[in-house]
């Protein structure tokens, strides 16, 4: 009886064999064991299955990643968060329904409720922080105001020694410095950054200087007087003059400090602000992460838009300059792609 399996395997061997041994005109040894014949197909086999493998893990990892971007509907607006990491490495997260913090050796929220006491006399330093979609207000030891933006952080001391105020800063802020005389002299409050230095006596000033844009720092000036800083470089501003700092050379300019400071006052106001300049300001009050086509066609945005919308109706007033969006989840981070 024919079998057709048993018949085409031993088909199979006998050619196989034959063209292994035709190299050295060596006549193909029929007798040779089975067990010694699958052996010299070891190899291939173990490639095949390789090949196999590295395609089916290629195809499991494209599939994850498929899964993993999804469409998000909205996102809600940023607001109270902020976290205080004190000198010893504790970290206190503070309230979302409190607006504000004193802080000094004794921490509290304005309505006077205690945070946290620092029971050590001498002077230590903090940092409060917020995150993408964050803002919190502060007030240090000695009455000065400062309002944080998202993603920024101050390092101050729990009060205030010597002959002057010194802060370290990364991020956006309003600063409504309080005067402070010593024994009849006006003692300065300092606002250090990576490249320049803010210097005050009693002012109020806006200061955007986030880590990733230090060639576009700027010091928009609303009361008093501020001196400026940068390496050699010194410059007086007045009210209603702004300093940018472009990591090399000190520049200012008359503006209109309105648009500046609109965000302490819970508004974007966007006046022929390049789109992608717009962006990042949304960007870190509604925590995503966004890319632009390059087909799209440079455009100017101008509006005014209060920062308690949630992001789709930011992006439908937005649509009027005649971009459109596609908002997704991608790898744990929500990303905004903008196209024609």
């Amino acid at each position: 009886t024919y079998n057709v399996k048993t018949d085409w395997i031993k088909t199979f061997e006998e050619k196989t064999m034959a063209k292994i041994y035709s190299a050295g005109n060596q006549k193909p040894t029929i007798n040779v064991p089975i067990w010694r014949r699958y052996l010299s197909y070891l190899p291939y086999a173990a490639l095949c299955l390789s090949v196999l493998t590295v395609g089916l893990l290629v195809y499991r990892n494209q599939d994850h990643h498929t899964l993993q971007a999804t469409s998000v509907a909205d996102l809600k607006p940023g607001g109270n968060k902020a976290y205080i990491t004190l000198s010893d490495g504790n970290v206190i997260e503070l309230r979302q329904d409190q607006e504000g913090v004193v802080l000094g050796k004794e921490m509290q929220y304005e309505d006077g409720t205690l945070i946290h006491n620092l029971k050590n006399d001498e002077t230590s330093y903090s940092t409060i922080s917020t995150p993408k979609g964050g803002q919190y207000q502060i007030t240090l030891s000695e009455g000065t105001k400062v309002w944080l933006n998202a993603d920024s952080k101050l390092k101050y001391p729990s009060s205030f020694n010597g002959n002057a105020r010194i802060v370290e800063f990364v991020g956006e802020a309003y600063f409504d410095v309080e005067t402070l005389i010593v024994k009849g002299e006006k003692i300065p409050f300092r606002v250090k950054t990576v490249n320049q230095e803010v210097e005050v006596l009693g002012t109020q000033f806006n200061l955007k200087a986030y880590a990733n844009e230090q060639d576009d720092v700027r010091t928009t000036l609303a009361e008093g007087s501020v001196l400026l800083h940068a390496g050699d470089d010194k410059l007086p501003l007045e009210p209603g003059e702004q300093a940018s700092n472009d990591g090399q050379k000190l520049h200012k300019k008359k503006v209109d400090v309105g648009p500046y400071i609109a965000w302490k006052d819970n508004r974007f106001i966007f006046e022929e602000v390049e789109l992608q300049e717009a962006l990042k300001v949304l960007s870190r009050w509604y925590d995503f992460d966004f890319d632009i086509d390059q087909q799209v066609k440079p455009t100017y945005l101008y509006a005014s838009i209060s920062r308690g919308k949630s992001l789709k109706e930011v992006l439908k007033i937005i649509e009027s300059s005649g971009i459109k969006f596609k908002l997704e989840r991608l790898h744990d981070r929500n990303k905004l792609t903008i196209f024609n």
